[in-house]
């Protein structure tokens, strides 16, 4: 793996991380059309680089979140979101211990991720019928953790899951999108830290550097563009994109 192709993997993810079309699934595709070989110490430096993204955009809410979790103001809104994300994130986290030899067999097949972009169209498709004002309580946050627990598998984004689920049960644009990002966080840096346990840690590269620096420029930016795409009902858009690419994959595994 050369400069160039550290780069474009951090493009991807940047991208694709955050834009509802599965981050997972276009890095299996970029990989098995271009033939690059990256260690998974390579992934999770790119992985670190969008939870960065997120945290910075995002480091009021964890800045208010944190502090009434170390003063203990549990009548407060910051207090009860910390609540919220701890419901949310338990079904990522009891999928991804439990059927991590699934998960991890679905990442060497195009089949799959075909598959896995048709439900990520089909969810967002369907996040056009419905318009709500509620705000995310402890049911509606389980109901959306557990959308999230599917986009482990490739070809499911997890924003496409987790926003969409959250406007089908009523929830605000503007809260899902929030409430979508907010509740990655923890699962991310779980899934970072399960990952950085079993693998072994290359030694500092400046590919490594420009792969971290690449998804979280990048990152950072598509969690903007994400913000906007969400409140303008544009959603639905990216699943004709699914659709296409996700019968693309089934029919070149086929054929």
């Amino acid at each position: 793996m050369d400069l160039l192709h550290a780069i474009s993997l951090g493009i991807v993810q940047g991208i694709t991380e955050w834009l509802p079309i599965s981050s997972s699934g276009h890095l299996v595709i970029l990989k098995e059309i271009s033939g690059i070989t990256a260690p998974i110490s390579f992934d999770l430096a790119l992985h670190f680089g969008t939870i960065v993204a997120v945290c910075i955009y995002f480091r009021r809410e964890l800045f208010e979140i944190i502090r009434s979790i170390l003063k203990f103001e549990t009548k407060s809104e910051p207090f009860r979101t910390a609540l919220l994300l701890v419901v949310a994130s338990a079904p990522a986290a009891v999928a991804g211990y439990f059927l991590n030899d699934l998960f991890e067999s679905l990442f060497n097949s195009l089949f799959a991720v075909g598959l896995g972009l048709l439900v990520t169209a089909s969810m967002l498709s369907l996040s056009r019928a419905r318009k709500g004002n509620r705000r995310v309580d402890f049911l509606r946050a389980l109901v959306i953790g557990i959308f999230q627990a599917l986009a482990i598998a490739p070809g499911i984004s997890r924003s496409g899951m987790t926003i969409s689920s959250a406007i089908l049960t009523g929830v605000e644009k503007a809260s899902a999108f929030k409430f979508s990002f907010l509740m990655s966080i923890p699962v991310i840096i779980g899934a970072f830290f399960y990952e950085l346990s079993g693998s072994q840690i290359a030694s500092f590269s400046l590919e490594y550097l420009a792969g971290f620096l690449t998804s979280a420029l990048v990152g950072y930016a598509s969690i903007a563009t994400m913000r906007r795409i969400v409140l303008y009902d544009r959603l639905p858009l990216f699943s004709v994109y699914c659709v296409f690419l996700g019968i693309a994959l089934i029919a070149y595994q086929l054929l």
